[in-house]
C-alpha cells in the first residue's frame, strides 16, 4: 500500500536524520493571511526555483517580467528536457534534497512519473493570487489540468494542430472535408507524413484518429497501408518537401516551419482544422506547471504562479510556446490565426490523462499496421 505523501515525507526525513544524510531545508508553509501577508512572506523567502524548458529565450520568458515586478524574489531557472529534469529532480529527492519549487514542461512526465510518485503537490492551494480568481477567463470556463483529478497538472497554453500543410499549386482546401478525403486514390503515393512511431506530431495525429469514433483503427490502417505513405523523423524535411511539390500534402507537419515559409512566398498553406468534419486536437506543448512537493518557497511559488498565470505574462508566453494561452483574454497577435481554439468547435484535448494511457496502445498497434 502506497503511503500518503505526508507519510513519505516522515518517513524520509526519519531515515535522513538515522543515516546523518542531509536533511531538508526547512519548510516554510504558504500563510493564511491576506494577499499581502503572502507577498511580505515571499519576498522574506526571496527566491523561487523554477524548472523549465531549455528552449531559446525561455529563460527571459520565465523570469524577467517576474523579476522586475518583484526585485526582492530571486528566479533561478533551471533549464532542461523535460526528461532530464524529471530525472534529475527525482534522483535528489531519493537523496533527501528538495529544492525546485515550480516544474513548467510537458504533460507526460508529470503524468507518468512525478504524479505517481507522489513528487508533486495539489495546486488548489498554491492558486490563491488575485489574478487567477476568475476562471470564466479561461478555456471552457475553467481551469484545465491534465490529470483527472484535477489536481496537480495545470495546463496554460493549447493551440489547434493542423491536420495537413499542402502546396498550392498541387491541392486545393475544397478538396478535403474529412480526413477520409486523404483516401482518395489521387493522393496515393503523394502523402509525407512524421513518423507516427516515435514521440512527436506524427503520433499525436494517429493518437487523434484513434480516438475519434468516425475514424479509428480502419482508417489509420487504411491510411497507412494503401496509400504509401512516405514517413521521415525530419520535421523540416517534411515542410520542404512540401514547398517544393515533391509531395502535396504533409500530415503531422511543424505547424510553425509551414507558416514561416509561407511567409517567405513558399507556396504551402495550413488547412484549417475546422474545415474537416472531424476537427483536430488541442496540444499544450511544455504549456503544464506542477508545484512540487515539499517545495522551499511555497509563498514566492504562489506569488509566481499569480504571475504566470495572469493576462500580462500569458500574452508574453505565447511568443515563446508559440501556441495560444488557454487565458481567452490573452492576445493571440502574431499566431497563425489556424492555431487559435474558434468558439464552439469541439476539439479533442491531447494533454490528458486518457490520451497518456491510450498512447501505449496506439504504438502497439502501429507495429501490427506499419511494414517494417
Amino acid at each position: 500500500m502506497r503511503c500518503t505523501m505526508a507519510c513519505l515525507s516522515l518517513v524520509a526525513g526519519t531515515l535522513l536524520a538515522g543515516c546523518g544524510g542531509s536533511a531538508a531545508p526547512a519548510r516554510y508553509s504558504p500563510v493564511s493571511g491576506s494577499w499581502a501577508d503572502t507577498v511580505a512572506a515571499a519576498k522574506r523567502e526571496g527566491l523561487v526555483v523554477v524548472s523549465g524548458q531549455a528552449a531559446p529565450d525561455a529563460e527571459a520568458a520565465f523570469s524577467a517580467d517576474f523579476k522586475e515586478q518583484y526585485p526582492d524574489i530571486r528566479v533561478e531557472y533551471l533549464a532542461m528536457s523535460s526528461p532530464e529534469a524529471t530525472t534529475k529532480h527525482m534522483t535528489e529527492r531519493q537523496a533527501g534534497r528538495f529544492t525546485v519549487d515550480v516544474f513548467i514542461h510537458g504533460t507526460p512526465d508529470i503524468l507518468s512519473t512525478l504524479i505517481p510518485e507522489a513528487a508533486v503537490e495539489p495546486m488548489l492551494t498554491f492558486l490563491t493570487g488575485p489574478d487567477i480568481q476568475d476562471t470564466s477567463k479561461w478555456l471552457g470556463g475553467r481551469l484545465n489540468f491534465a490529470d483527472e483529478a484535477a489536481k496537480y497538472d495545470l495546463i496554460f497554453t493549447g493551440g489547434v494542430k493542423i491536420p495537413v500543410v499542402y502546396n498550392t499549386n498541387l491541392a486545393s482546401p475544397a478538396e478535403f472535408k474529412s480526413y477520409k478525403d486523404l483516401l482518395e486514390s489521387k493522393w496515393t503515393g503523394k502523402i509525407a507524413m512524421l513518423d507516427p512511431r516515435v514521440a512527436g506530431s506524427g503520433n499525436g495525429m494517429v493518437t487523434f484518429w484513434y480516438r475519434t469514433p468516425e475514424l479509428g483503427k480502419d482508417f489509420i490502417k487504411q491510411l497507412l497501408t494503401q496509400q504509401k505513405i512516405v514517413f521521415t523523423k525530419d520535421d523540416r524535411q517534411i515542410t520542404d518537401w512540401v514547398g517544393q511539390g515533391k509531395y502535396p500534402i504533409a500530415v503531422g507537419a511543424s505547424d510553425f516551419t509551414a507558416f514561416a515559409l509561407k511567409g517567405k512566398g513558399v507556396p504551402i498553406e495550413l488547412l484549417p482544422a475546422e474545415t474537416l468534419r472531424e476537427t483536430s486536437y488541442l496540444t499544450a506543448g511544455f504549456g503544464s506547471v506542477a508545484v512540487m512537493n515539499r517545495a522551499p518557497h511555497p509563498n514566492a511559488t504562489r506569488l509566481y504562479l499569480n504571475w504566470l498565470l495572469a493576462k500580462s505574462a500569458q500574452q508574453g508566453l505565447t511568443k515563446l510556446t508559440s501556441y495560444p494561452s488557454r487565458r481567452t483574454d490573452a492576445s493571440t497577435a502574431g499566431l497563425p490565426e489556424s492555431v487559435v481554439p474558434k468558439p464552439g468547435v469541439q476539439y479533442q484535448d491531447s494533454a490528458s490523462e486518457a490520451t497518456a494511457r491510450v498512447k501505449t496502445e496506439v504504438l502497439e498497434y502501429l507495429k501490427s499496421v506499419i511494414p517494417g
